[in-house]
């Protein structure tokens, strides 16, 4: 190749290159590739532009993963059931208009006020997450949605779909609990997973592994808690919202990236 051109990175074989070559032939940076076998290779004239070129292709790569595609639903089961789930659950109960009592945590005892535990291991078991899966607007679906599949699906490509559905189901269980033992069992949704993934991954990232979820995404999410305890969302007409599952969901999500690490096989995944 000679001295005037700098190695840049090895093309992954899973995403088209074509569209960052586009994006250097845009911004004027010159630039060769080469193949050695299957593998295609990427070099620049100037070294200036080695790290910016690598840094963009790795956030590339990363944005063919958020993608809805078939194939990534596949690389994500934990991911894609949680969602898939959320939605015929969603269809079934009419978004709570109906059934609801299949999915809420505790059964409601109306006169006198309260409510008692389900009797029976398996009841025990499927009530602890089931709440998850209620929703109660389509705003409230979409939004808890978006947010699982956009820090859930990488989540679970980056410490696997064991590690994950650990860390769903205990974010899961102490929020529904915590909520339950705050007001009762009439509530819903996957925000308390959500905000628990949403800590896990402020760590993760921090800590071990970039993900490149913007910074301004987790501040958005800590603001929208904290604002969850006041009186505004009511004003605005958003409603009442289960803070405690939120708080609680995001506490468990610290708890258990700590646990992981004391886990040598979760380490390994560096």
């Amino acid at each position: 190749m000679g001295d005037q051109n700098y190695f840049v990175f090895d093309c992954d074989p899973k995403y088209p290159v074509e569209p960052v070559l586009e994006q250097l032939k845009t911004q004027n940076i010159a630039f060769e590739t080469t193949q050695e076998g299957d593998v295609i290779r990427l070099w620049v004239k100037d070294p200036k532009w080695v790290e910016p070129v690598a840094q963009f292709y790795r956030q590339y790569c990363h944005q063919q993963d958020y993608k809805l595609s078939i194939s990534n639903l596949f690389k994500t089961p934990v991911t894609t059931f949680l969602l898939v789930f959320a939605i015929l659950v969603a269809l079934f109960t009419q978004l709570g208009q109906q059934f609801t009592s299949y999915f809420f945590i505790a059964d409601i005892q109306y006169y006198p006020r309260g409510w008692n535990f389900f009797e029976g291991e398996w009841q025990f078991l499927w009530r602890s997450f089931s709440p998850i899966f209620l929703h109660f607007s389509i705003e409230h679906l979409i939004f808890n949605s978006l947010m699982v599949w956009y820090i859930g699906s990488l989540l679970e490509r980056n410490i696997g779909s064991i590690w994950f559905g650990i860390l769903v189901f205990g974010c899961a269980a102490v929020s529904n609990y915590s909520q339950l033992l705050d007001s009762g069992p009439l509530f819903g949704g996957l925000s308390g997973v959500a905000y628990g993934l949403v800590v896990f991954a402020f760590l993760y990232q921090k800590q071990q592994r970039q993900l490149f979820i913007p910074k301004g995404m987790f501040t958005l999410a800590f603001v929208w808690m904290v604002l969850g305890f006041t009186q505004v969302l009511s004003l605005i007409g958003l409603g009442n919202m289960a803070n405690v599952a939120h708080l609680s969901g995001a506490l468990a999500g610290g708890f258990i990236y700590g646990a992981f690490l004391f886990l040598p096989v979760f380490r390994s995944k560096k």
